[in-house]
């Protein structure tokens, strides 16, 4: 079994890594001047940042997960936004987005970083925010494509 370190290195270097994907895709955009996608997914990305960071100050502010005795988990809202960006950005490897954040979800659990209820209740919040943004992009994609 890996040692707790080694766990807690692999989960720091998740969003990271997920960031850098999104760079990425949003880099080939540019370069292949498909500037109406650009504009799209960089605005879905950009959106839910700002969604997952204000929720989060709001937070710290008027302490609304502690009203519950929980803990807002910038982690999870912030996976959230880059795994349905990323869903957005690149569809056919949807699935694989979306096992990493399981995944990530289960080693933020097993490392005790957060409470399942923590995860589910910001991740309730951040994709309430996300996901119409996220049909939205997604929902263009195809027209433009068809």
């Amino acid at each position: 079994m890996l040692s707790y370190q080694t766990l807690d290195t692999i989960a720091d270097a998740y969003t990271p890594l997920l960031a850098i994907l999104c760079l990425c895709f949003l880099i080939r955009l540019t370069m292949t001047r498909q500037w109406q996608r650009l504009l799209r997914e960089g605005a879905l990305l950009l959106v839910g940042l700002i969604s997952a960071y204000a929720i989060m100050f709001t937070d710290q502010y008027f302490s609304l997960w502690p009203y519950f005795e929980l803990d807002y988990s910038t982690h999870s809202a912030a996976a959230l936004v880059l795994v349905v960006s990323l869903s957005v950005m690149k569809v056919s490897l949807r699935g694989t987005w979306l096992l990493s954040l399981l995944c990530y979800f289960l080693l933020m659990l097993y490392q005790q970083y957060h409470s399942v209820a923590d995860i589910i209740s910001t991740v309730l919040v951040v994709g309430g925010v996300m996901f119409p943004w996220a049909l939205a992009a997604h929902s263009k994609g195809f027209k433009a494509a068809g």
